[in-house]
């Protein structure tokens, strides 16, 4: 559990990074090719995230969840340490496509309300975790040319990736409103790089 807590909130805290270098200007490559880190240059994810800090208006609901009590903290050693991650980072509308009403200010507490068969910390630890896999794997890595790729995340489930640059979990997805939006990447900001790590910017809520 220590391990999912605190790779899944590692994933939470570099959403700051990809919103930071979404507005700094021209430092990301193409598919297949490292980012280019100015923002921090030979920074760790954690001081990316710092930097990157003043620039948040659309990982608002991320950073808050990063924030849960609950959590108890724990993510800068994971953030600065040698280990390799890659982060897919949500933006703050692929929370509310959920349509569970979650917002910045009450994220935490809906994961936490203590009634029977409600969410709980756990679920939230779970999603965010599946979100994070190990090893620094830019979209040359994450995506095949030819065929549908499976990546194992954290939380112990897979996600798989197609050659068409989309994602698919374990939900029914689709374009009917009864269904969860597909997942795409936020183009061109992918390939976001870190000393320790990498970060892609996603449109939807990855859930095991």
């Amino acid at each position: 559990m220590y391990r999912i807590a605190t790779k899944s909130k590692a994933f939470l805290a570099t959403a700051v990074a990809s919103l930071a270098l979404m507005t700094s200007g021209p430092v990301l490559a193409g598919p297949g090719k490292p980012g280019v880190n100015d923002l921090a240059p030979g920074g760790n994810i954690v001081e990316v995230a710092i930097a990157a800090n003043g620039a948040l208006d659309v990982f608002n609901i991320v950073l808050a969840a990063a924030q849960c009590e609950y959590f108890n903290g724990a993510v800068v050693d994971i953030l600065t340490g040698e280990d390799k991650v890659t982060l897919f980072a949500p933006i703050d509308q692929a929370f509310v496509d959920l349509d569970l009403g979650l917002t910045a200010e009450n994220i935490c507490d809906a994961f936490n309300t203590g009634a029977p068969g409600a969410l709980t910390p756990d679920d939230l630890l779970t999603i965010l975790a599946y979100h994070v896999t190990d090893g620094r794997r830019f979209s040359n890595s994450v995506f095949n040319r030819n065929n549908a790729k499976e990546i194992e995340m954290l939380a112990g489930g897979s996600i798989f990736t197609s050659p068409d640059l989309t994602i698919s979990d374990n939900q029914v997805r689709g374009d009917d409103p009864a269904q969860l939006p597909p997942i795409g990447l936020v183009m061109p900001y992918i390939n976001i790089n870190a000393s320790n790590g990498v970060i892609h910017v996603i449109d939807a809520v990855l859930l095991p």
